[in-house]
């Protein structure tokens, strides 16, 4: 309370947003992965069969093949470029695992070789190999509990991918905003990166953030200089 922020105060208060927001999203994760182990249950048997764990492949296979020839396709026609906005204004989800839903979540998933595409055969030997790791006692179907504790394994090892070396990211933004370097970051030199955040989303330059700077393409990234 004393008005300025030091690199310790700045530091644990990133890293206690980021525990809570951590710990919230996983919960809504695991809710979610629940829900659709009840949809893959179409018999209610409180078991997904291989069957039932095959037809939802076949979604999937539709879903990602659609997918993929939608970004083969696209043209800019306006909706490309409002896309990408959307992208852009996006929140990032830390914990969002890929999903079979777009071409790049897709080709996570299922291109094992790496060749920019999804052979069928090599997407059923993936589903094959999910279902023998789910399957824990290996009596050919899966439980909700073993669904949840695969999906909470890969989910886990997700979280430790996104929370590592966030120390020294957290410490570095905080040496760019102490631009007296003297080691106290004050309310104006903190506003200074706000007005950039406010600058980079007022893309028609009046003033104001609406829905019309929504509609325009996305400011150019800026590209950081190689490390020696």
């Amino acid at each position: 309370g004393d008005g300025t922020v030091d690199v310790e105060e700045y530091v644990q208060e990133f890293e206690d947003r980021m525990r809570e927001e951590m710990e919230q999203g996983r919960g809504e994760q695991v809710e979610q992965t629940r829900r659709r182990f009840t949809t893959l249950d179409t018999d209610k048997d409180g078991h997904v069969s291989r069957a039932e764990f095959d037809a939802s492949g076949e979604r999937v296979w539709t879903e990602g093949q659609k997918a993929l020839a939608g970004s083969k396709d696209a043209k800019d026609d306006g909706t490309k470029t409002a896309a990408a906005a959307e992208r852009f204004d996006r929140r990032p989800n830390r914990l969002a695992l890929p999903s079979s839903h777009t071409a790049e979540g897709f080709l996570a998933l299922y291109d094992g070789n790496g060749d920019g595409k999804v052979e069928r055969g090599e997407f059923d030997q993936a589903r094959t190999t999910q279902f023998t790791r789910t399957d824990g006692n290996g009596d050919g179907r899966l439980t909700q509990d073993e669904y949840l504790a695969e999906y909470e394994d890969r989910l886990d090892r997700h979280i430790a991918t996104q929370t590592g070396g966030s120390d020294k990211q957290t410490r570095v933004r905080f040496g760019a905003l102490d631009t007296d370097k003297d080691g106290r970051m004050t309310f104006a030199e903190y506003q200074v990166s706000g007005k950039r955040t406010f600058d980079a989303a007022d893309r028609n330059r009046d003033g104001v953030v609406d829905a019309a700077d929504a509609r325009l393409p996305p400011p150019a990234r800026t590209e950081r200089p190689a490390a020696n």
